[in-house]
C-alpha cells in the first residue's frame, strides 16, 4: 500500500493566509479613516488621492527588487523583515500631523509591503505542488478580501472609542507578532523545515510537492535583463494593470463614496464597505479553484489559466457601470458587490501564471508582473479623486474602468500559461542568433 501524503504544506499555506489578512487590514485603514482624516486635516480629494497614490508608487515600484531578495535570501528571512517594517511605518500613520507627513509615511508604508505577494509566491514554488497554486493564490487572496471586509466595522469601532489614531497602532502590533511567530516556525524548504522540527513531513507529501520525483532539481534564478525579455510576463503585467486600476477603486475610495456619493452614515458606511470584499473573498477562491480545475480536466495550461479571468474581467466590466449609474444606494452597493466578485476571480491566475512560468525565479518574475499591475493602482486613486473634483461625477470613475477591464480581458489572449521562462527565453535567444548569422 503506497504512504499516504502528510498535509503539512497547508499549515504553511493557513499561516500565509494569515499574512495576507495582516497585510490588507493594515492597507484598508487608512481609507476607512479617511473621512475623519479629511475632515481634521482640511483635505481635498484630490489631496486624499494623493495620499492613497503616495502608498503605491512605491508598492509598484519595488515589487521587483523585494522580489529578487526574496529569490536571493528566501521568504522566511525577507517576509519577517518586511512585516516589522511596514507594522512601523502602520503605527507611524497614527501620528500623522497633516498632508505631509502623511504622504511620507505612506512612500515608506508601500515600499515596505511591495515584497509581501511576489515573497509568498516564492514561499509556495517549494512548498506546493503546480496543481495546489490556483487554489493557494484564491485561498490567500480571498484572506485579504476578508480583511477588507472586516476592516471597516473594526476600524469604526476602534475610531467610536479611541480616535482614528488607534487603528493604525492597534494593528501594527498584529503584525509584529506575526513576523516573529513566522521568523520562528517557517523554514524555506520543506526539507529544512522537517530538519527542525523532526520530519514532520513524509517523503509522499515531498514527493508530491515536487511532481513525484523523489528530489526536485533548483533552477537557477532568471536574471532580470533576460526576465524583462519575457511577452509573456510583460502581456500578464498589462492585463493586471487594468485589474489593478479598477481594485483599487474599490480599496481607496469605496467608503468616502458611500458616505459623499450615496449619503450613508459613518456607521452605516462600517456596515455595507465590507460586503463587496466579502463577495470578493468568495470570488478569489471559486476562481482559484476553477483555474485548478480547468487545468487539471483539460490538461491545457491556456484553458485552464486563461478563461477563468478572461471572464470574471468581462463580467465586472458589465457590472461596475450600472453599480455607479443607478440612483439606488442599495442596489449600487448589490451590483458593485457582485462587480468585485467578478473581478477578483482573476486574480489568483496573474500569481500562479507568474508562479508556474518562473518557478525558482517566481520572486522576481512575480515581482515584475505586479510591479506592472500596481502601476495602475498607483493611478486609480489620484485618478479617481481628480475625476470626481474637477467633474463633479462619481459615475464617469466606473465607467472609466469598466472599459479598461475590457483591455485586460483581451490582453490574456496573448499569455501562453504552459510556456516557460526558461523556454521562452532560449527561444528568444536562438532568434537572435540566427538574425546576427543572417
Amino acid at each position: 500500500m503506497s504512504q499516504r501524503a502528510t498535509r503539512t504544506r497547508y499549515w504553511m499555506l493557513f499561516i500565509v493566509c494569515i499574512f495576507y489578512f495582516v497585510t490588507y487590514l493594515d492597507r484598508v485603514a487608512i481609507s476607512v479613516t479617511a473621512p475623519s482624516m479629511m475632515k481634521e486635516f482640511g483635505l481635498s480629494k484630490f489631496e486624499m488621492g494623493v495620499i492613497f497614490s503616495a502608498f503605491v508608487w512605491p508598492y509598484a515600484l519595488c515589487q521587483i527588487p523585494s522580489g529578487m531578495l526574496g529569490d536571493r535570501f528566501g521568504p522566511r528571512k525577507v517576509l519577517g523583515v518586511l512585516m516589522i517594517w511596514w507594522s512601523s511605518f502602520t503605527a507611524a500613520t497614527g501620528a500623522a500631523v497633516g498632508f505631509v507627513s502623511l504622504v511620507f509615511v505612506q512612500l515608506f508604508f508601500g515600499a515596505g509591503e511591495a515584497g509581501a505577494m511576489a515573497n509568498a509566491n516564492r514561499a509556495f514554488s517549494r512548498w506546493l505542488p503546480a496543481t495546489e497554486r490556483g487554489f493557494a493564490n484564491g485561498i490567500t487572496h480571498s484572506f485579504s478580501r476578508v480583511a477588507s471586509a472586516a476592516t471597516p466595522p473594526i476600524a469604526v469601532t476602534i475610531m467610536v472609542l479611541w480616535g482614528w489614531r488607534a487603528v493604525f497602532v492597534s494593528f501594527a502590533f498584529i503584525g509584529i507578532a506575526w513576523a516573529v511567530f513566522w521568523y520562528i516556525w517557517y523554514r524555506d524548504t520543506p526539507a529544512e523545515f522537517n530538519e527542525r522540527w523532526g520530519s514532520v513531513m513524509n517523503q509522499a507529501e515531498m514527493d508530491l510537492i515536487n511532481g513525484g520525483q523523489r528530489q526536485r532539481k533548483a533552477i537557477k534564478a532568471i536574471p532580470l535583463s533576460r526576465l524583462l525579455r519575457s511577452k509573456n510576463l510583460w502581456f500578464l503585467g498589462m492585463s493586471q494593470f487594468m485589474y489593478s486600476y479598477a481594485f483599487w477603486m474599490y480599496l481607496a475610495w469605496l467608503p468616502t463614496y458611500l458616505v459623499e456619493a450615496r449619503g450613508f452614515t459613518l456607521i452605516k458606511m462600517g456596515m455595507f464597505a465590507g460586503l463587496p470584499m466579502l463577495a470578493g473573498a468568495i470570488g478569489d477562491t471559486a476562481g482559484g479553484w476553477m483555474s485548478d480545475k480547468l487545468l487539471q480536466m483539460t490538461g491545457s495550461a491556456k484553458l485552464g489559466r486563461r478563461t477563468v479571468p478572461m471572464f470574471g474581467l468581462l463580467m465586472a466590466a458589465l457590472l461596475m457601470t450600472p453599480g455607479g449609474v443607478t440612483d439606488s444606494p442599495y442596489l449600487a452597493v448589490g451590483l458593485l458587490t457582485a462587480g468585485l466578485f467578478c473581478l477578483e476571480m482573476a486574480i489568483a491566475s496573474y500569481y500562479t501564471v507568474g508562479l508556474d512560468v518562473a518557478q525558482d525565479s517566481a520572486g522576481s518574475a512575480v515581482g515584475m508582473v505586479s510591479c506592472l499591475g500596481n502601476l495602475g493602482g498607483s493611478l486609480s486613486p489620484v485618478a479617481f479623486g481628480i475625476i470626481v473634483q474637477f467633474s463633479n461625477s462619481w459615475v464617469l470613475p466606473f465607467i472609466i474602468a469598466s472599459g479598461m477591464l475590457v483591455v485586460g480581458a483581451a490582453l490574456w489572449m496573448f499569455v501562453d500559461p504552459g510556456l516557460s521562462l526558461e523556454v521562452e527565453l532560449a527561444e528568444l535567444d536562438k532568434r537572435r542568433a540566427a538574425a546576427a548569422r543572417a
